[in-house]
């Protein structure tokens, strides 16, 4: 069977307002269930999920880096923001999907 070339596309604008999104998680309407590489990351920086998610409330138009399509789905985008937690630089991507944020990525900043 042929690997599926990975394909993706990008661009400098946020998707999602984030004041929208900081609205919903101070809703609690958050996926809960994040993936296990959320998980394992955020268990290793010492928060958990939920903290992650708390930490968008901090984010800022400034930290803004990109926004992408998924690998193999180029109708969902997540944005990516670049910040600090604790001293410690931080890259976090998210999605919104409906009326609920996924948090898709939160692990340390490895270009900072």
């Amino acid at each position: 069977m042929a690997k599926r070339k990975q394909t993706y596309s990008v661009k400098r604008k946020p998707t999602y307002l984030l004041e929208e999104i900081k609205k919903l998680i101070k809703e609690d309407k958050i996926v809960k269930e994040v993936g296990i590489n959320v998980i394992e990351s955020t268990n290793n920086m010492g928060f958990t999920p939920y903290e992650a998610y708390q930490e968008i409330l901090n984010l800022e138009s400034k930290d803004f880096d990109k926004s992408a399509t998924q690998p193999y789905n180029s109708k969902v985008w997540q944005d990516a923001y670049r910040t600090k937690v604790q001293g410690i630089p931080v890259y976090i991507k998210f999605k919104k999907l409906s009326d609920k944020v996924l948090l898709t990525s939160f692990k340390p900043d490895e270009r900072q």
